[in-house]
């Protein structure tokens, strides 16, 4: 089946890793004090939380907030992978990631503090770091 007949597939609105793409695009951590990731790195259903932590430490999302405070507590007791955000105003916001998509993920945090689910599609010029 050519590429274009599967975008138009009864169903089928976005492509999963473009989607991904787009919230990362999205992340601006701005309005976060701190996150707190508890994992345990052979449970099986932990794929999006590792994909949350990698996206949050990219060079890019990290300016956007460089007094973030990222800490992560590798277990091995087989318990689903969690994190907790701390916002301004003392908020915390609590995820149980258990095989939920990176991208429904990373949506709904951008979502939570404020900001745009996606971000704009399209070439952006490069950062200079």
């Amino acid at each position: 089946m050519c590429q274009m007949w599967q975008k138009i597939r009864y169903g089928v609105r976005w492509n999963p890793a473009e989607r991904l793409a787009l919230g990362i695009r999205a992340l601006d951590l701005q309005k976060v004090k701190s996150i707190d990731i508890s994992m345990d790195p052979l449970y099986e259903g932990n794929h999006s939380i590792r994909t949350f932590w990698h996206a949050v430490m990219t060079p890019r999302v990290r300016m956007t907030n460089p007094t973030l405070k990222v800490k992560t507590n590798l277990t091995n007791d087989r318990r689903p992978p969690s994190f907790v955000a701390t916002i301004d105003g003392g908020k915390k916001l609590r995820f149980e990631t258990d095989k939920m998509p990176p991208a429904d993920l990373i949506s709904t945090f951008n979502r939570l503090i404020g900001n745009p689910e996606a971000g704009k599609a399209g070439t952006r010029p490069r950062i200079n770091i």
